[in-house]
């Protein structure tokens, strides 16, 4: 299955100076279902109602690909389209001369470009053997960018309602389940063989999952620690940091004050909570992201959750990501 939703065609709407800077501004675009983004652009290359082609958030191209559009500058980041800042400006996506003719405004170009979506390198010593398949009745884990469609209808339907923010951990995606008496261990694509060598599977024996997780539960949580994903926050030790979990049986997530009373019967502990109210507002929701760890490095960013149920069976989340975040 091709990757989709990481390029599209998009319209500058608006262009703004940016402070001491002479060839580059800051461009508004517009993608259609691929969101608003803010991009910091050539001033020559840039008008208003230009057509152009967006890269989006974790957009992985190669070097060959790189080489042919002009994006040799995205070597610095092995290829990959990360959010950062220009002599301060936003950056969240990287904005390029028109490179699919005939385009229109919010086309998705993913797949006629070759590009896929970067995938965290997993450590050799979180790997594991493989046992089989991530199991179907859990849901994987994703979060979409605020600024994406997706985030922004999120927003919509999480204004007025309670919430919460937590930390954005830099992880490995781990999850554990107990569902007809079977206890499982997975990374993010497969189920792993017990081994009390494999960095998930000591999470799970250390807080003693197998025996005291009940039975039609998953739990999700963040695996980090020495030589996982640069260890931004800079812990001497292997950590787990629970930030979701799943009701199998009912098929459905666990709501925060179910979340909080797993963690506390497990003793498992929880992503950092930073913010709490009975009434979200977006305002100055670009700036939720940044911030630091306790390490004083800057944090990745947060993830923002309605407490209840909104859209179905789980609560509303979407991340911001933080723009002073280098790994």
């Amino acid at each position: 299955m091709s990757d989709t939703g990481l390029v599209y065609t998009g319209k500058i709407i608006a262009i703004e100076e940016i402070e001491g800077a002479d060839f580059i501004v800051c461009a508004t675009v517009i993608c259609g279902l691929g969101g608003k983004w803010k991009g910091v652009v050539r001033k020559a290359e840039c008008d208003i109602g230009l057509l152009v082609t967006v890269y989006l958030p974790d957009a992985q191209i190669t070097p060959e690909h790189a080489s042919l559009y002009g994006m040799d500058f995205l070597s610095s980041s092995n290829y990959r389209v990360k959010m950062k800042r220009f002599k301060g400006a936003p950056s969240e996506v990287v904005i390029m001369p028109l490179q699919i003719a005939g385009g229109y405004v919010g086309a998705d170009c993913t797949e006629i470009l070759k590009v896929t979506k970067y995938q965290k390198p997993i450590p050799k010593k979180l790997q594991g053997k493989i046992k089989g398949d991530f199991p179907s009745f859990i849901p994987k884990t994703y979060e979409p960018h605020y600024q994406s469609s997706l985030g922004k209808y999120y927003i919509e339907k999480l204004k007025g309602k309670s919430f919460y923010v937590t930390e954005k951990v830099d992880g490995c995606s781990t999850t554990a389940f107990k569902y007809k008496g079977k206890f499982g261990v997975c990374s993010r694509n497969f189920e792993l063989e017990k081994d009390e060598n494999n960095e998930f599977w000591k999470i799970a024996i250390r807080y003693q999952l197998e025996e005291n997780l009940p039975d039609g539960y998953a739990i999700q949580w963040e695996t980090c620690g020495p030589k996982i994903q640069g260890n931004s926050m800079g812990w001497n030790d292997i950590q787990g940091l629970m930030f979701s979990a799943f009701n199998i049986n009912k098929q459905r997530y666990c709501t925060f004050l179910e979340l909080c009373k797993l963690s506390m019967r497990l003793k498992f502990p929880m992503v950092m909570i930073l913010q709490q109210g009975p009434f979200f507002s977006p305002k100055g929701i670009e700036l939720l992201g940044e911030g630091n760890y306790d390490n004083g490095k800057p944090r990745e960013g947060v993830v923002v959750r309605s407490t209840e149920y909104i859209l179905g069976n789980k609560p509303i989340s979407f991340k911001v990501i933080n723009l002073n975040y280098e790994k």
